[in-house]
């Protein structure tokens, strides 16, 4: 949800973490902009407020979770958990 337009937009989060996620395809979202995520995760809501961190060319977009209520947070802890990790992959040089 955008506080600043009340609008609801739907997206498809391609990875999570505690911290924040990042967006597969959102491009009306900019930098620094407020937003909340909420999302459903085996009957639970989940909701947390967050902000644009960064944008890509392609429409990808970065969030920043923020003031995430103890009981989102634990959710959101679970639900990362839950979910089948990528494996680590070495940085390159040229991102070090």
């Amino acid at each position: 949800m955008l506080p600043e337009q009340s609008s609801t937009i739907a997206v498809v989060v391609e990875d999570l973490c505690v911290l924040g996620c990042l967006l597969e395809y959102a491009p009306s979202l900019k930098v620094p902009q407020e937003c909340d995520l909420t999302g459903e995760w085996k009957g639970r809501e989940f909701r947390t407020p967050a902000a644009v961190a960064w944008t890509s060319r392609q429409g990808q977009v970065g969030l920043s979770f923020h003031d995430t209520d103890a009981p989102s947070k634990e959710l959101l802890r679970k639900i990362c958990g839950e979910l089948r990790m990528k494996p680590l992959v070495r940085m390159s040089e040229d991102l070090r």
